[in-house]
C-alpha cells in the first residue's frame, strides 16, 4: 500500500514538474492567440474561402496559423467558417493550422521534443492538409454533408467571434478600448476550453513515466530495422491517441516519453497529428454535425496523420533531420532555477493583465445588461 502510494505521488510530481516545464509556452501562447483572434475576423476570412481551391487552402491554413488555439476550440471555430459560407475542405485547413502549426504546440514540442520535432509540425502541416483535401473530395458523401451543415447551422449557441463589434480597420481596434478587454476574455476563453485536457495530459504523462515500464511500449510498438516497422508503429499512433484521450496541448508530455522509449520519428509525428481523434473531439463534432459524419471526420483525419506521419520521417531521413536521442522525462520534470524560472515569472505577469483586462470586460458586460 505504502509503494503504491509512493508511485502515485511521483507520478504526480513528474506531472507537475512537466507543466513547469512548459507553463511558459502556454501562458504567452494563449496571449498571442487571444490577440490574433480579437484582430482577424472569422466573418471576414470565410468570405474568402468559399470553394476550397489550392489558394484558398492555403489561405485557410495561414488563417489558421494566426488563429491558433487547442484542438477543440478549432473545432469549434471551425463549424463556425463552415456555417458562415467557407467550403468544407478550407474549415478543415484552418482548423488542422490552428493546432498543428499553433505556437504554443511548436513550443511545447521544442521543450519535450527538439527543434526538428517544431519544424516537423510545420513542414508537415501542408501535406496533412493536401492529403485531408484529396480525400475528402475522393470520398465526401455529400447527402451526409448537407446533412450535417443543416444540423450546424441549426445548432444554438453559435460560437462568439472575438472580433465581433470591433471597428473593421486594424487602426482602428488597436485605438479601440474594447480591444483590449475582449483580449482578456479571448484569453481565459482559451484557457477554459483547454484546462481539462492540459491536466488530464500531464497527469497521464506523469502516470505513465512514473508506472509503465518500457517493455510496455517495446510490446505495443513493433521494433527492429525491417521496411514495415515505420508504417506499423504509425498506424497504431493514432489508436494510442484515442486510447490516452488527450488532445494538442495535452500530448506533448506523452510523446516524450514516447520518443524516450524508441518509438520512430514518424510514428512520434502522427500521434501529434492525431489531436482530432480522440473521443472527446469526437463528441464535440457528434454534437455539432451528428454521429455519421463524425465518424466520417475521424477516419479523414486518422488516415492523413497516418499518411502524413510517413512521409515526414522519409522526409526527414533524407534531409538527416531524424533526431538521434531523446531527454529523459525524469530530468526534464525537475525544478531549478534556470530559463523557465524566470519565463514563468514573466507569464505570471502576462496573466495578470490578461486577468485585468477580463474583469474590465465583464464590467463593461454588465453595466450594458443594466442599461
Amino acid at each position: 500500500m505504502v509503494n503504491m502510494l509512493g508511485m502515485v505521488w511521483d507520478s504526480i510530481i513528474t506531472g507537475a514538474g512537466l507543466f513547469w516545464r512548459a507553463a511558459w509556452a502556454l501562458a504567452l501562447g494563449y496571449a498571442i492567440s487571444a490577440a490574433i483572434q480579437v484582430f482577424v475576423s472569422r466573418r471576414a476570412a470565410a468570405e474568402r474561402l468559399g470553394d476550397g481551391s489550392p489558394a484558398q487552402l492555403g489561405l485557410a491554413a495561414l488563417l489558421g496559423f494566426v488563429s491558433s488555439s487547442c484542438s477543440f476550440a478549432a473545432l469549434s471555430a471551425t463549424r463556425s467558417l463552415w456555417t458562415k459560407g467557407a467550403a468544407l475542405t478550407s474549415a478543415l485547413a484552418f482548423m488542422f493550422a490552428s493546432t498543428n502549426l499553433a505556437i504554443e504546440v511548436a513550443a511545447l514540442a521544442f521543450i519535450f521534443l527538439g527543434w526538428q520535432y517544431s519544424l516537423a509540425l510545420f513542414a508537415g502541416a501542408p501535406i496533412l492538409i493536401l492529403v485531408m483535401a484529396v480525400l475528402v473530395r475522393l470520398t465526401r458523401p455529400d447527402q451526409l454533408a448537407a446533412r450535417a451543415l443543416e444540423q450546424a447551422e441549426q445548432a444554438s449557441g453559435m460560437d462568439m467571434d472575438a472580433a465581433e463589434g470591433l471597428p473593421q480597420r486594424f487602426s482602428d481596434r488597436v485605438r479601440d478600448e474594447r480591444s483590449y478587454e475582449n483580449l482578456g476574455r479571448a484569453y481565459f476563453g482559451e484557457w477554459r476550453m483547454v484546462y481539462k485536457e492540459l491536466i488530464a495530459g500531464f497527469l497521464v504523462a506523469g502516470a505513465v513515466a512514473a508506472l509503465v515500464p518500457a517493455s510496455f511500449f517495446q510490446a505495443l510498438f513493433p521494433q527492429g530495422d525491417a521496411w514495415y516497422v515505420l508504417p506499423l508503429q504509425v498506424l497504431l499512433a493514432p489508436v494510442l491517441a484515442v486510447l490516452t484521450v488527450i488532445g494538442s496541448m495535452g500530448n506533448g508530455p506523452l510523446a516524450a516519453i514516447l520518443a524516450e522509449h524508441g518509438i520512430m520519428f514518424g510514428a512520434i509525428m502522427a500521434f501529434l497529428y492525431s489531436d482530432f481523434v480522440v473521443p472527446p473531439a469526437l463528441k464535440i463534432n457528434a454534437r455539432y454535425y451528428g454521429w455519421k459524419f463524425a465518424v466520417y471526420l475521424g477516419l479523414i483525419f486518422a488516415a492523413a496523420a497516418v499518411v502524413t506521419g510517413i512521409v515526414i520521417h522519409v522526409l526527414f531521413a533524407l534531409l538527416g533531420l531524424i533526431p538521434g536521442g531523446a531527454r529523459s522525462v525524469e530530468e526534464m520534470a525537475t525544478f531549478s532555477i534556470d530559463y523557465t524560472f524566470w519565463l514563468n515569472l514573466v507569464s505570471v505577469i502576462v496573466v495578470a493583465v490578461m486577468f485585468v483586462l477580463g474583469r474590465r470586460a465583464k464590467s463593461r458586460a454588465r453595466a450594458g445588461v443594466g442599461g
